[in-house]
Order: structure tokens, then sequence, then C-alpha cells
């Protein structure tokens, strides 16, 4: 069989939302099916894709720089096509199905309609939702067709699923919850940290205000009962539009003595070998990694309720969840984790046993037969509601 895969990442070469189907191409090519990537162009090629192009995936590299010549030429065929759309990936990769991979709900999906008009089964793989974009009523008909014209539609959280929905106003009857792949040893369990006289706690993420809530921490710990407390914190992540902004926070309010700067670090394990906790303070997510990887970890997360937290952790017991991504609820949060501080070796133990009864082993392989599975599902164009345009 030939499996296509569509990403709608655009904001960056490579991201995490590409992981998950990353991973599952490589182990639908080793299991002798073909590969079929549409992917943005971008100057250097994502390693990711040289690999799978390397292992005999057909890549089409879509908005690729033209000539003026050529530019000329794409608008004269548009002038004489029927609805100026270009088919050339579906029509030559000519693949058996579909997966498309959306980073943020809000992406457009225009190569639904050419699956539904091709009859090609196709599952759309949400890996973000969020309550800060609403999608407009003039758009509603399009994305409504989008989404129940898949086979299926793949949330990695309910939360998000349940974001979707009231967002296009359409309960999705195709909908199935699936996981990520997480990026240290299922049977990982680093060190304990040896020095425990601070309390040293990881916010592990992209540093991106709007999605990871960093300036949240800043907030919070520029309050004295903080100031006065043995504790420090890390922000480790690539820097994603606010990394300035932070330092400068951090600088103006005087707590370089309590807030660092830690940069990208390629093996998760270490950044656990000298870090008690997680700090994540998220004003959205699809299923955030981090927390996942610091409970397989053993280190207790103290997190905003999203996502899949609240399903991970028990609040109180194997993490401490915050209600909401405000200065208050964050400070609650952490008051209650900080009380607790001298249990956090043994609450990470707990969390490290709570992921591993609630969280699938290889969430890849799962997620390679679902996408095998729609060559064997007829296409769901019936549907799509007659109002859909």
């Amino acid at each position: 069989m030939k499996i296509g895969f569509y990403s709608c990442m655009s904001g960056m070469p490579w991201g995490g939302s590409e992981e998950l189907w990353f991973r599952a191409a490589q182990r639908i090519q080793a299991q002798d099916h073909n590969i079929a990537i549409n992917y943005k162009w971008w100057p250097e090629t994502a390693s990711q894709l040289l690999q799978l192009q390397q292992a005999g995936a057909d890549i089409w590299f879509r908005n690729t720089p033209k000539s003026y010549f050529e530019t000329q030429k794409d608008k004269i065929k548009k002038l004489f096509s029927s609805n100026g759309t270009s088919h050339s990936w579906l029509e030559n990769a000519k693949p058996d199905a579909v997966l498309v991979t959306l980073g943020y709900h809000p992406d457009r999906i225009p190569v639904a309609d050419e699956c539904l008009a091709r009859k090609i089964p196709y599952a759309i793989n949400v890996q973000c939702a969020s309550s800060f974009f609403f999608i407009h009523s003039d758009q509603l008909d399009k994305y409504r067709k989008w989404y129940q014209g898949a086979t299926k539609v793949l949330f990695v959280s309910p939360e998000n699923q349940l974001k979707l929905e009231n967002n296009i106003a359409v309960k999705l009857d195709n909908a199935e919850i699936v996981a990520n792949p997480f990026n240290v040893d299922h049977d990982a369990k680093p060190n304990w940290p040896t020095d425990d006289t601070v309390m040293k706690i990881a916010c592990v993420g992209r540093i991106h205000f709007q999605s990871k809530g960093q300036d949240l921490i800043v907030d919070v710990m520029k309050e004295n009962k903080w100031r006065d407390r043995a504790i420090e914190i890390t922000f480790y992540g690539h820097d994603q539009g606010q990394r300035r902004q932070l330092e400068d926070l951090i600088t103006l309010h005087g707590l370089q003595d309590r807030l660092k700067l830690g940069g990208f670090v390629d093996n998760v394990e270490e950044i656990w070998e000298s870090n008690h906790a997680l700090l994540l303070p998220s004003r959205y997510e699809g299923a955030p990694l981090v927390v996942i990887e610091s409970m397989l970890c053993g280190r207790m997360p103290i997190v905003t309720d999203i996502g899949r937290n609240k399903e991970l952790i028990d609040d109180g017991q194997s993490g401490f969840i915050a209600a909401g991504p405000t200065v208050e609820l964050l400070d609650d949060a952490m008051e209650r984790a900080w009380n607790a501080r001298d249990q956090w070796k043994q609450i990470g133990q707990l969390a490290a046993t709570h992921i591993r009864d609630r969280y699938p082993v290889d969430p890849v392989q799962e997620f390679a037969d679902q996408i095998l599975s729609l060559t064997t599902q007829p296409t769901s164009s019936a549907k799509v509601p007659s109002t859909a345009k």
C-alpha cells in the first residue's frame, strides 16, 4: 500500500507536532509499505524528512521558490483551470490513504477536498487546539466538511476534541484519541539530584508566552515570599519569540538568582538529573510530552489544567494542578507543592507508577496501525452535511 502524509506545518521547518507522523511513517516503511509526503519547502530540509527520503519516501515540497517565467506559467494555468487548484501531488502520488497533520486547529485543510473528490480515505491528526482562536462563521461549512468528511479525526486529548467541536459547533462521531511518542526510555530512572538544599525546578518547553506561559512564573516569583525561599527555576527550550522578554523580565525584577535559562538540551533525561520537579503553566497545549517524560523520570509535575494533565496526574498525590493559567491559581499550586517539598521524591515515584499505568508503552505503533487501517475503510463523504460548501 501507499500512504500519503500531508503536514500543515508552516511556521518553522520542524516541530513537536511532526514527531508522531514521522515515527509512524518509519514504522510503515519498515512494514514494506510506500509513503509519499507533502511538506512546505524550507531552505534547509529537516533531517527527519531526509531520513524518510533515504528510506524510499517520495517527497513533494509545496511553495518552492519559482522563477519569474514559472510564476507566469502558473498564473496562466489558473486562468484556464476550473477552480485554480493544483492536484499534482495526489495525481502523481496516488496514495491509498492520506494522513493530514495539523499543528494548530485553525490550519486550513484544502487537501481534504481533493481526497473527497477522489474518494481517498483520509484522517486528520489535530496536535493542538485552544480557545484563543475561533473559526469565523464564513468558514464554518468548509471546516465542517473537512472534519466530518474524514474517516477519522485523531486528537491527542479529549480536552482538545471538545475545544475543536465547540469551535465548529459540531459533534464529531469519527473522533478518536491518540498518544504522542515520548523522548526518554520507558524504563528511565535518572538519579535524584544530590543537592537538596535548594529545590530545583525545570520549566521545559519552547520560550513562547502565549502557549507555555513562562511570564506567569516571573509574576509569581517576584513576590517576596518566593524571593525568600530556597528555590531555583531553570527554563529549557528553544526561543520561539519571547526569550528576550523573558531575560529582560528576570533582570527587571532582580530575579537572576532564582530564574535561569538553560537553553535547549537534546538528552531530556539529563534535565532530570539536576532537577526535582517540572513546572509548566501552559495557556494551551495538545498533550505536553514534557509532562509524560518528567513523570517517567520520577519527577512530579506542577501544571495547569490543559490537555491530558488531569487524566494523567492525581492532584496533590502525583503532582499539582492549577485550575487555570493565572498568577493566582499558579501561585496556589506552587504553594501546595512547596508545603510538600519534603515528599517530592516520593511524589515523583508515584508519578512514575501512574504514568506507566495510564499511558501506552508504544504509541507510535498504535498510531501506525490506525493509519494503515484507513485503507480498509470506506471514505466518509456520506457524513458531509448538504449545507457544507
